[in-house]
């Protein structure tokens, strides 16, 4: 995936993308949500697999963009930002780290350890959670 950043896009015009594709990001949560309520773990965490890299993207596009105005003309709510920010660092944690530990725990696992997929389907419907509640924030 490419990581550059368009600079010569206006503002509006990229913020309306982003929206945009949260709307995008919303129907993919959409899909992890019900394989995950149908017990289908693995298709989950492939689907999470599959938006990461334009979640990170994303996430890097806002802050070295939106962010930076946002901090740059509004200090009083630069704590917003901060916010935003530490979200996206939880998010990217989540990708790297955590989603390729549980497949590594889960291609390990029989059937039976029920338990674990319990919490690995916690964790999974909170990450979905988590971030449409930080897409609503940002918008």
């Amino acid at each position: 995936m490419n990581y550059k950043i368009n600079f010569n896009e206006s503002i509006p015009q990229m913020i309306n993308r982003l929206k945009q594709e949260h709307a995008e990001f919303g129907l993919t949560l959409n899909k992890i949500t019900k394989y995950n309520d149908e017990f289908k773990i693995n298709e989950a965490i492939e689907s999470i697999h599959d938006m990461s890299e334009s979640i990170i993207k994303h996430a890097v596009e806002e802050e070295a963009r939106v962010l930076r105005v946002i901090m740059h003309n509004a200090k009083e709510e630069s704590t917003d930002s901060i916010k935003i920010i530490q979200e996206h660092n939880g998010v990217v944690d989540f990708l790297k780290h955590k989603i390729p530990n549980m497949e590594n725990h889960i291609s390990q696992q029989n059937e039976q350890d029920q338990q674990y997929q319990q919490a690995v389907q916690k964790e999974i419907n909170e990450f979905v959670v988590n971030l449409r509640n930080h897409f609503s924030e940002e918008e």
